[in-house]
């Protein structure tokens, strides 16, 4: 018995101790953001990268109108993209 008492000793030790590492956050590990960037190759997150995507196809778009259209046309698109450049201040 007294064999016994100290093993059980050390495992209660044991798991108030990991029950106090648990309850103080030690063992929870934060989710991954998708928005940090961890790949130092590539320096834009995301957001941004799909920001830029959508930005240049939207200036090839307005460039195509304004070659084949004019400038009555294309517009719209100019002014969607003049928006889109300034909404770059929260994007970036």
């Amino acid at each position: 018995m007294s064999e016994t008492s100290p093993n059980r000793n050390k495992d209660l030790r044991e798991r108030l101790q990991s029950a106090r590492q648990v309850l103080a956050g030690d063992a929870v590990r934060p989710s991954p953001d998708p928005w940090v960037v961890n790949n130092p190759a590539m320096p834009f997150t995301a957001l941004q990268r799909n920001y830029l995507i959508v930005l240049g196809v939207l200036v090839v778009i307005s460039l195509l109108l304004v070659w084949l259209t004019g400038l009555g046309i294309a517009s719209i698109a100019l002014a969607i993209l003049g928006i889109l450049l300034l909404a770059g201040w929260l994007v970036f």
